[in-house]
């Protein structure tokens, strides 16, 4: 035990002698200060400490908006913005050389001579570069409460889920960060196979949900579609029984009227009947592709998902959602209820499915991901002979 420790206490030294721990460190208080800059007053909403007041009829101090707002520029810019991009960029340039400069010769040799196991070696090793975002992000959450606090008068305590959320996030990374670090030993190398392993997972997620966008969007055309051709088939049903009747009557200019209604109504059809054959047609062709992107998508970690599980719980207990503010959504009764298009349609379908899917589900099957490549690092960690 007082081996582990020892071995994290030199990995936090390490870490903390680095200056990118001490930047990014500042640049968090400065993201802190310019959340603390934004607040309320009773007219409206206030920036750069008051400087700058912009009047709001719904935004206001101690509005149910203005607390969603608040939190939600939280949880979905700062946190998944700073914490989830530049931060993390940041800590992985930090903690790539944690194994590439251990096993140079020399410093594996005098670690080794130690009676530290290797397993315990290698697993301490990795906690030890967790601490980096551990630390930062902890620091970064104490301030963003206080900031909340003051600002809004909610002390939400869901806050402090972005310290293990970001960390997990993060080790989902750093995992592949060690296992190339340890089969090439180049601190480099391992950098750049992480962040293009980084880029690759976001493009096939990107890939995925933008083709569930279109598909979700092409199943509403779909729906009206089919719901126009009725429309189509009653109309035309209508002109036919019409122009019997008149018929019957003897009715000449009557009967020219109906049967260019009826000719008009016949197009109609066919081009509502045309239209939902393309349709189909396309949705059947999508359906394929989105099979395969799930089935690539699968294995991968959730990076993306699991820091957007603070947004979810953060916004769990307030009255309105932040995507009811981005939309300009006010609550106004009757307006828009019946006039949305198919794009906002499938949009809200899939943040509904978003919500469904279970926090166990996502960080479950990306810690299945983290062990399998740890796993391998490890393997190669042990039986190497230095």
């Amino acid at each position: 035990m007082t081996a582990v420790l020892a071995i994290l206490l030199d990995s936090y030294r390490a870490l903390k002698a680095q200056k990118l721990f001490k930047t990014v460190l500042g640049l968090s208080v400065v993201v802190i200060l310019g959340f603390a800059s934004f607040g309320f007053n009773e007219q409206g909403m206030t920036f750069f400490f008051g400087l700058l007041d912009v009047e709001s009829e719904y935004i206001y101090e101690g509005s149910k908006w203005a607390k969603t707002l608040y939190l939600g520029i939280f949880s979905y810019f700062i946190v998944s913005i700073w914490l989830g991009w530049a931060a993390t960029i940041l800590a992985l340039i930090s903690t790539s050389s944690i194994f590439p400069s251990f096993l140079s010769e020399g410093a594996v040799e005098l670690t080794m001579s130690k009676p530290v196991r290797r397993t315990t070696m290698f697993f301490t090793k990795y906690l030890g570069g967790l601490m980096f975002v551990f630390l930062q992000v902890g620091l970064f959450c104490v301030g963003a409460f206080l900031v909340v606090g003051w600002r809004i008068g909610e002390w939400n305590a869901t806050i402090f889920l972005a310290i293990p959320l970001v960390t997990l996030f993060f080790s989902y990374l750093f995992c592949v960060n060690v296992f190339f670090g340890v089969m090439t030993r180049s601190t480099l190398v391992a950098l750049l196979f992480t962040v293009l392993f980084w880029f690759t997972t976001f493009g096939i997620r990107t890939a995925d949900d933008t083709l569930s966008m279109v598909q979700f969007r092409t199943e509403t055309l779909v729906s009206m579609s089919e719901k126009s051709l009725e429309a189509a088939e009653d109309n035309l049903k209508e002109y036919q029984e019409e122009l019997v009747e008149i018929r019957k009557q003897g009715s000449d200019s009557a009967k020219e009227y109906y049967e260019s209604q009826l000719k008009r109504g016949e197009l109609n059809l066919e081009d509502e009947q045309k239209s939902l054959n393309e349709r189909r047609e396309t949705l059947g062709q999508l359906k394929p592709w989105g099979i395969v992107l799930d089935v690539i998508r699968w294995p991968l970690p959730e990076t993306s998902r699991t820091i957007g599980l603070l947004s979810r719980w953060v916004e769990q207990d307030n009255e309105v959602s932040f995507d009811e503010i981005l939309s300009g959504d006010w609550g106004e009764e009757g307006e828009g209820s019946g006039d949305r298009r198919p794009r906002e349609i499938a949009t809200e379908r899939i943040n509904e499915l978003e919500e469904t899917v279970p926090a166990f589900q996502i960080i479950g099957k990306s810690l299945i991901f983290e062990l399998v490549i740890l796993i391998f690092a490890w393997w190669i960690f042990v039986r190497r002979d230095y």
